[in-house]
C-alpha cells in the first residue's frame, strides 16, 4: 500500500489537490514569473495617479516579465493560468491609473498577504477588465459544483476506506486535477457561482484530507493485509483438525490426536481474532479470481476464512465428541456381552465354554479388545488432562474376568473326561485304530479310543445332477429346458467314536469326535467297500492323566 501514501501525501502536503488555490509552478519560467508578479503587486499597492512615473516604470517591467512568461511550455497548467491572470489584472489596474482623470489607487495585494494571494487571482476590483460570466460559462460552473458535491457526498467515510488502494487514489487525483484546471478558467472571484464552486472544491479537498488520514490510520493498523491473510490461510491448512481415531488406539495415538487438535484449535481461535480485526477496516474489493490463482484476497475470502476457522473449531469438538461416544457405546457393549458370557459354572453342563482352543481364543480376544477399548478411553482423557473413572472401573472388571476365566478353565480341564463307551466291539475298535493310524488323515499320536455308538448303522442318500442341453423361450413367455439328469444313490455303513489325540508340537491332548464310513455305492469318486474317516471335529482338551 506504499504507493497510496506517496500519491496522497503528494496531493495533500504539496497542494496538487488544491492547485486552483495554490498552484505550484510547472517550470522555472512560471516560478520566476510568480516572484516577479508578487514584487510588482507589492510595489503597485497604494499607487495613485500623482505617482504616474512609478506606475510607468512598474508597467514597463511588468510587460517584460509577462513576455518572458509566454515562453513557458506549460500554458495549460493551472500555475501558468493563475500567474498570467495576475499579470493581466495588475496591468489593467496600472493602465487605468495612467488614464487622464484617474483617481483610484492601485489595489494589488501585498506579497505577504494571506495564502489566498498565491492561491487564486485577486478579486476583480471595480473598473478592472475581468469579464463577467456568460450564460454558457455559468452553466458549466454550476455543473462543476454539482460534480464536486456529488463526489463529496459519495465519498465513503465509514468502514474500510477506499483510499487504501492506489487505484482509488489515482482516480480521485485525476478528478481533482480536472476540477482544479476547470476552476482556474474562471477568475471571476466576486461571482456567487464561482464562489460556490470554489467553496465546494475546498470542502471536497478537506473531506479528502480527512479521509486520507483515516485510511492512513487503517493501513497502519492493518500492515500488509494481503500477507496477513495468506499466512492465516496457510496456517489453517498446515494445522488442520485431525481425523477421529479408530477404536482401539494407543496412548501415543491419543496424545498425537490431542496435540494436533490443540494446535488446530489454537490456530482457529487466532485466525478468528485476526479476521475480526481485519474485516471492519480492510478495503478488499471483490474480484473474480482466487488467491490460489494469484488474485488478491477480497471480502469474500475474508468470509471464507472466517467460516473455515469456525469449521475448524467445530471439527475439533465434533471429533472428540464422536470418539467419546464411540468409546462409551463400546464400553457398554463390553459390559453387556463380555462378562455374562464367561460366568458359567466350570463343573456344570456348559463347562465347555472354558474348554477348547476356539473358546479359549474367543475369550482371550474378547478380554483383550474390551481392555483395549477401556484403555483407549483412559488414554484420551489423560491426554486431555482429565480422569476416566468409568473406563478404569471397566478395565479392572475385565482384568478380574480374565483371571476368573483362567481359573475356571483349569477347573473345567481337570474335570474333562473321555465320554462313556457305548460298545466294546473289538472289530469296530480295530477299524477305528486303523483309521487313526492311516497317514492320509494326519491324526497323529493318539491314546484311548471310545465307541460312542452301540453298533454299525445303515445309511442311504440320493443326489441328482441336471445337465442342461438346450433352453428355449416359448411364445407364451415360458422357458423350456431339456437335458440329462443323473442320480447317484449313496449307501453306506457308519459308526462313531471318540479318541484322545495329542496336538502337534505340544503336550496338550484333545478329545476328537470321528465318524467312520464304509460305502457300498456312491458317486464316481466315492471310495467303495472300505472303511474311511468321515466327518471329524476337535472337542474339549483333556489332561493326559484323565484319559
Amino acid at each position: 500500500m506504499k504507493p497510496a501514501y506517496q500519491i496522497l501525501a503528494f496531493l495533500l502536503c504539496f497542494g496538487l489537490m488544491a492547485s486552483v488555490l495554490a498552484a505550484d509552478p510547472a517550470d522555472n519560467i512560471i516560478k520566476n514569473a510568480q516572484i516577479d508578479i508578487a514584487r510588482f503587486e507589492q510595489q503597485a499597492n497604494g499607487l495613485t495617479p500623482t505617482r504616474s512615473s512609478n506606475a510607468r516604470r512598474i508597467l514597463k517591467l511588468l510587460n517584460l516579465s509577462h513576455q518572458r512568461l509566454q515562453n513557458s511550455q506549460n500554458q495549460d497548467h493551472p500555475s501558468w493560468q493563475e500567474v498570467n491572470q495576475r499579470f493581466v489584472s495588475l496591468k489593467s489596474q496600472l493602465e487605468g491609473l495612467l488614464k487622464p482623470g484617474a483617481t483610484s489607487a492601485a489595489t494589488a495585494a501585498p506579497a505577504n498577504s494571506a495564502p489566498a494571494t498565491r492561491m487564486a487571482a485577486p478579486a476583480s476590483a471595480p473598473g478592472n477588465n475581468v469579464p463577467e460570466l456568460v450564460s454558457g460559462q455559468r452553466v458549466r460552473v454550476k455543473k462543476l459544483t454539482r460534480d464536486m458535491d456529488g463526489i463529496s457526498q459519495d465519498l465513503v467515510t465509514t468502514g474500510p476506506s477506499p483510499l487504501q488502494t492506489p487505484a482509488e487514489v489515482a482516480a480521485l487525483k485525476k478528478r481533482i486535477d480536472q476540477f482544479a484546471k476547470a476552476l482556474s478558467r474562471y477568475p471571476q472571484l466576486n461571482d456567487p457561482d464561482v464562489q460556490a464552486a470554489r467553496a465546494s472544491f475546498k470542502a471536497l479537498t478537506q473531506k479528502l484530507n480527512a479521509e486520507f488520514q483515516r485510511s492512513k490510520q487503517q493501513l497502519k493498523q492493518l500492515g500488509d493485509v494481503q500477507q496477513r491473510l495468506a499466512t492465516l490461510e496457510k496456517n489453517s491448512r498446515t494445522y488442520a483438525p485431525p481425523k477421529s481415531l479408530a477404536i482401539p488406539f494407543s496412548k501415543a495415538d491419543a496424545q498425537a490426536w490431542v496435540d494436533a487438535a490443540g494446535k488446530a484449535r489454537t490456530v482457529a481461535e487466532h485466525n478468528l481474532k485476526e479476521l475480526q480485526a481485519i474485516a471492519p477496516i480492510a478495503y478488499l474489493p471483490q474480484n473474480p479470481g482466487t488467491p490460489q490463482t494469484g488474485a488478491p484476497y477480497d471480502t469474500g475470502d475474508v468470509r471464507r476464512l472466517q467460516n473455515n476457522a469456525m469449521g475448524m473449531l467445530d471439527d475439533v469438538e465434533q471429533g472428540y465428541q464422536s470418539m467419546a461416544k464411540m468409546l462409551k457405546d463400546s464400553l457398554n457393549g463390553v459390559e453387556r456381552n463380555t462378562f455374562a458370557h464367561w460366568e458359567e459354572d466350570p463343573l456344570g453342563e456348559k463347562s465347555g465354554v472354558f474348554l477348547g482352543a476356539s473358546n479359549e481364543k474367543n475369550a482371550m480376544d474378547s478380554f483383550a479388545r474390551g481392555l483395549a477399548i477401556a484403555q483407549s478411553s483412559i488414554y484420551l482423557e489423560q491426554a486431555l488432562g482429565r480422569d476416566a473413572p468409568d473406563a478404569h472401573k471397566i478395565a479392572g472388571k475385565i482384568e478380574q474376568a480374565k483371571k476368573d476365566f483362567i481359573r475356571n478353565q483349569d477347573i473345567a480341564l481337570s474335570a474333562s473326561r473321555m465320554p462313556e463307551s457305548k460298545s466294546k466291539d473289538s472289530k469296530l475298535l480295530a477299524i477305528a485304530r486303523e483309521i487313526l493310524e492311516n497317514p492320509k488323515y494326519e491324526y497323529g499320536e493318539f491314546s484311548r479310543i471310545v465307541l460312542t455308538t452301540e453298533g454299525v448303522v445303515e445309511r442311504e442318500r440320493k443326489d441328482s445332477e441336471l445337465e442342461i442341453d438346450d433352453a428355449k423361450l416359448t411364445l407364451g413367455g415360458d422357458l423350456k429346458m431339456s437335458g440329462t439328469q443323473t442320480t447317484w444313490t449313496y449307501k453306506w455303513q457308519e459308526f462313531k467314536f471318540a479318541a484322545s489325540l495329542k496336538e502337534n508340537d505340544s503336550d496338550k491332548w484333545y478329545i476328537w469326535w470321528i465318524t467312520a464310513k464304509n460305502f457300498s455305492s456312491g458317486g464316481s469318486k466315492t471310495p467303495l467297500n472300505k472303511w474311511i474317516s468321515g466327518k471329524s471335529s476337535m472337542g474339549n482338551p483333556i489332561l493326559k492323566k484323565n484319559i
